[in-house]
């Protein structure tokens, strides 16, 4: 990975806490533009919890490609804005 790569990860078969008031309208598979090159399943699975504000029971998560950063700042997970 070059300097300026950093990680396309895939989360998928979530197992979502049914007790959710929208059970149904969370997602089952998410795709981000991790912002860091390292990254580990506890940090990527609060991350979830944190941006759905819910909690799972379980997950898979992969590396399925490199996003390359344009050296954005206000653009955590790479959104592209700038």
């Amino acid at each position: 990975m070059k300097e300026n790569e950093l990680p396309v990860l895939e989360i998928s078969n979530i197992d979502w806490d049914s007790d959710h008031d929208e059970f149904e309208k969370l997602p089952k598979q998410v795709k981000i533009k991790w912002d860091s090159k390292i990254w580990t399943i506890s940090e990527v699975s609060d991350w979830l919890s944190l941006k759905f504000d819910w909690i799972f029971s379980s997950l898979n998560i992969q590396q399925i490609g490199t996003w390359e950063n344009s050296g954005c700042s206000c653009c955590p997970s790479g959104c592209g804005c700038c």
